[in-house]
C-alpha cells in the first residue's frame, strides 16, 4: 500500500458516512478512477493483514469503510506506523541532499545516481527540482562536470537540519541516519553519546528523547562537514560562548583531529538551545528568558492589551518570553522545527489566528524578528488562551432541538458544551416549537440562536445541523464545519472575488502574480515584500489550496478572494490549485 493509498483509507477510517469518489479525489488531488484503483489494492491490504473490515461501495452514495468489531484501534495504529515510513521519493531526495553535504566529493551525476540506487534521467530531475526549491534561500546546486552544494555553511547546515527534522524521527532513523554512521567508528559514536550527557548536564535541564537524538545528528554532520573543509568562519555569536562549550570544541579538536572555530561551537550552543527540554511548571517558574526576549514578551503584551481592553496574566508573559527566545535562537541558526499544532491554529482556530494576528504583525519588534511560520504559530496558541479569558473570542448560540426522552436532551447538552468551549446551548426547545415560530414572517428564532443542533433534519429555513444521538468528536466536526457566517442571527455578505490565474510552475513566481492582480483591482495597498512575509508566516496549505486570512493595515476593502490557477506550482507535494484568501479591513475586524 503506497502513501496515497495509505492517506484514503485513512480518510475513509475517519468517515462514518458515504462519499462519493469524486469527494475522495478531490481530497487526494488525483482522478475518479485511481481512487477506485485503490479502493481494491485497500481491500486486499487489508485481507492480507487479516482484517475482516472492507470497503463498501454504493452506486449513488459511494465508499464507506465497514469496520468489524473491535478492528478500529488495530487499523489506526497500523496507519500510524505505515505513516512513519518514508515516501520512497522523499527518502530519496534526502539522501541526495546528505550524500552532497556530508560525504567527500567530487560528485557527478554518475556518483550520486550510485549512492541513492536511482537512474541517471531520475537524478536530472531531481537536481532540476532542488534547483526550484532552493532559489530565494541564498543556497544553489551548482550543475555542470562536478555537483556541488554551495552557499553560506551555517544556512546549508540549518537547511539540512529543517529536512531532515520535518519527516518522522522514526523514518530518517531507518532510513538516512545510516549514511551518516557510516563513516563513524563504535569509539566515535560513544564519544558523541557523553558530549550530549555533557550538553545536558550543562544546560542543567533534561532534554527529551527525539532532541537528544536530533542534537546528535547536528553533531555528526558538524564533524564530517568539518572534516570535509567547510567551515564556518563568518557566522556571528548570538550570545557569549560559554566555558563548557569552548571546553567542548577543544575536545572535539583533540578526538577528530580537526581545527574547531568559536564561531562552530557558536552555532552548536544555539543549536544545543534549540533542543527541546522537559518542561515542567517547577522549570517554568523558574526560567528566565534573555533581555530580548523579555522585551518583546513585553511589547506583544501591551499591544493585546491596548487592542482588547485586558492586561494579559502575569501567567502568559513568561511562556510567551520563552518560546519567542526559542524562535529567535532557531531563526539564527536557520533551523526550522516543524509545529505538529501547525493546521490546528491557522485553520481550526482561523478567527482567532486572524484577531490576533491582526495585532502581532503590527508589533515592530515582532516583524523585526521573522520568526519562522511555525514558531508564530506557537505564540499564537499561548495567545489564544488570552483571547478567551477576554472573551473576544466569537461564542455560539445554540438551541437544542429534542424529539425524544429528557435522558437525550441533558446529554446532548452536557456532551455539545463539554466538546467545544466556542458552543453554548442557550435553551432546550421542542420541534414544534421551531416549526411553529420559523412559520411566522418574523422568526423570533433570529434573536435567540446563532443556529439550531438537532437529533433528526428539521424542516425549516434556518441554519441548522443534524448530529447522532451519541454526540461525540465526529459531530462536533459537523458542527463546526456547518457553520455559516452569521452575525446577529444573519448572514454577513461578503463580497467574493473569483479569478482564473496563469502562473508559471515555478514557487516563485505564484506570490507576485497574486499580488499585482491584488494591486491592480485596488484590493490591496500593500508591498510585495510586506505580501510575502504575510503569507509565509499567516499562511497555510489545506489540501491544495493555499489559504491566507489577513485583517491590517493595507487592506482596502474587505472580501473573499479566490484564485484558481492553471498550471499551479507544487507546494508541499501537492500541486496547488487555488490561493484562497480572506482580506478583512481593519474597520470591520
Amino acid at each position: 500500500m503506497n502513501a496515497r493509498q495509505g492517506s484514503l483509507l485513512r480518510a475513509l477510517l475517519n468517515e462514518a458516512e458515504y462519499k462519493t469518489c469524486a469527494w475522495y479525489a478531490h481530497l487526494l488531488g488525483c482522478s475518479e478512477k485511481t481512487v477506485r484503483t485503490d479502493v481494491k489494492a485497500i481491500d486486499g491490504f487489508l485481507r492480507h493483514e487479516g482484517f475482516a473490515s472492507c470497503v463498501s461501495r454504493r452506486r449513488g452514495s459511494g465508499l464507506r469503510l465497514v469496520l468489524a468489531a473491535h478492528e478500529a484501534n488495530r487499523l489506526s495504529r497500523l496507519l500510524d506506523e505505515s505513516e512513519a515510513a518514508m515516501h520512497p521519493r522523499f527518502e530519496r531526495l534526502c539522501r541526495e541532499l546528505v550524500v552532497l553535504t556530508c560525504t567527500p566529493g567530487p560528485h557527478t551525476v554518475e556518483s550520486l545516481t550510485r549512492a541513492v540506487f536511482t537512474n541517471k534521467q531520475q537524478m536530472q530531475s531531481d537536481l532540476h527540482w532542488w534547483q526550484r526549491v532552493l532559489v530565494g534561500r541564498g543556497l544553489a546546486v551548482r550543475t555542470g562536470r562536478r555537483i556541488e552544494f554551495v552557499g553560506a555553511e551555517w544556512t546549508q547546515r540549518g537547511f539540512l537540519m529543517s529536512v531532515l527534522f520535518s519527516f518522522p524521527p522514526q523514518a530518517v532513523r531507518r532510513r538516512i541516519e545510516p549514511l551518516l554512521l557510516d563513516a563513524a567508528s563504535g569509539c566515535d559514536q560513544r564519544f558523541f553519546d557523553r558530549c550530549i550527557e555533557e550538553v545536558q548536564d550543562n544546560l542543567g535541564f533534561t532534554l527529551s528523547s527525539n532532541a537528544r537524538w536530533q542534537l546528535g545528528v547536528y553533531l555528526r554532520i558538524m564533524v564530517a562537514r568539518i572534516q570535509m573543509g567547510h567551515v564556518i568562519a563568518d557566522r556571528p555569536l548570538t550570545g557569549e560562548l560559554s566555558g563548557f562549550f569552548a571546553g567542548l570544541g577543544a575536545r572535539l579538536s583533540r578526538h577528530f583531529g580537526i581545527a574547531v572555530n568559536e564561531a562552530e561551537m557558536g552555532l552548536l550552543q544555539d543549536m544545543a538551545n534549540c533542543c527541546t527540554w522537559q518542561w515542567s511548571a517547577e522549570l517554568m517558574e523558574r526560567y528566565e528568558p534573555n533581555d530580548r526576549a523579555r522585551a518583546m514578551a513585553a511589547d506583544i503584551a501591551a499591544a493585546c492589551e491596548a487592542a482588547f481592553g485586558e492586561p494579559m496574566p502575569a501567567s502568559l508573559i513568561r511562556p510567551l518570553g520563552i518560546l519567542v527566545e526559542s524562535g529567535l535562537t532557531r531563526r539564527a541558526c536557520g533551523l526550522v522545527v516543524q509545529n505538529p499544532n501547525e493546521l490546528a491554529v491557522k485553520y481550526d482556530s482561523m478567527d482567532g489566528m486572524c484577531l490576533l494576528s491582526s495585532v502581532l504583525c503590527e508589533v515592530p519588534a515582532l516583524v523585526e524578528a521573522r520568526l519562522h511560520t511555525s514558531d508564530y504559530t506557537r505564540l499564537v496558541l499561548v495567545l489564544v488562551e488570552y483571547l478567551e479569558r477576554v472573551g473576544s473570542l466569537r461564542h455560539y448560540r445554540v438551541g437544542l432541538v429534542v424529539n425524544s426522552g429528557i435522558d437525550l436532551a441533558l446529554w446532548g447538552r452536557y456532551r455539545i458544551e463539554k466538546l467545544s468551549s466556542r458552543v453554548q446551548v442557550v435553551d432546550v426547545i421542542a420541534e414544534n416549537e421551531v416549526l411553529s415560530a420559523c412559520a411566522r414572517p418574523s422568526s423570533p428564532l433570529l434573536d435567540r440562536f446563532d443556529f439550531l443542533v438537532s437529533f433528526e433534519p428539521l424542516p425549516v429555513d434556518f441554519p441548522s445541523v443534524t448530529i447522532s444521538s451519541l454526540v461525540d468528536e465526529r459531530d462536533l466536526e459537523r458542527i463546526v464545519e456547518a457553520i455559516p457566517l452569521w452575525r446577529r442571527g444573519r448572514e454577513a455578505q461578503v463580497p467574493c472575488e473569483r479569478v482564473r490565474l496563469t502562473v508559471p510552475a515555478t514557487p516563485s513566481a505564484l506570490l507576485p502574480t497574486v499580488h499585482r492582480d491584488l494591486v491592480a483591482s485596488g484590493a490591496v495597498s500593500l508591498g510585495l515584500e510586506r505580501f510575502r512575509w504575510l503569507v509565509r508566516t499567516l499562511g497555510f496549505i489545506r489540501e491544495r489550496s493555499l489559504v491566507l486570512a489577513w485583517c491590517g493595515e493595507g487592506v482596502e476593502r474587505t472580501a473573499v478572494h479566490l484564485y484558481d490557477l492553471d498550471g499551479g506550482p507544487q507546494l508541499a507535494g501537492k500541486r496547488c490549485a487555488q490561493v484562497a484568501l480572506l482580506l478583512v479591513h481593519p474597520d470591520d475586524r
